[in-house]
């Protein structure tokens, strides 16, 4: 456990709360995840843990301290493309204000235009769950 000036540092993460792999490489795992620290409140922080049989080891890390500071870096990384853009789409589409944000985006008519679309299925897109079971 790591240290601070005048006795050791105690973080507490939060199970039930963000706890995501973001990358993973030998024995340190990047995570984004809720932990509070000396039992202080809980922060998201995006930070990178040595991870052993049967330990994790805090290293370096960034805190989030503000609630926009999480929606500022998702802001900055698809503006500089990152993120496959059906997969944000996907994990956008259930939001409440999904709809009326894609209207003010692109506009109405393009919105029914592609609801109105007919697009061509490939045989790529669909698989036999026997076929799993198979191998």
């Amino acid at each position: 456990m790591p240290f601070k000036k005048g006795g050791p540092v105690s973080y507490e993460i939060n199970k039930d709360g963000i706890n995501e792999i973001i990358d993973e490489q030998n024995n340190s795992i990047l995570m984004l995840r809720q932990v509070a620290w000396n039992g202080r409140a809980e922060h998201l922080e995006l930070r990178k843990w040595a991870v052993g049989e049967e330990s994790e080891v805090p290293m370096k890390g960034v805190t989030f301290t503000t609630e926009q500071a999480p929606h500022n870096l998702v802001n900055v990384m698809t503006k500089l493309g990152f993120g496959d853009t059906k997969t944000v789409l996907n994990n956008m589409k259930d939001r409440p204000d999904f709809d009326a944000a894609l209207v003010e985006t692109i506009g109405m008519q393009k919105v029914v235009q592609a609801k109105n679309t007919e697009y061509e299925v490939n045989q790529e897109d669909y698989f036999d769950p026997k076929e799993m079971m198979m191998e």
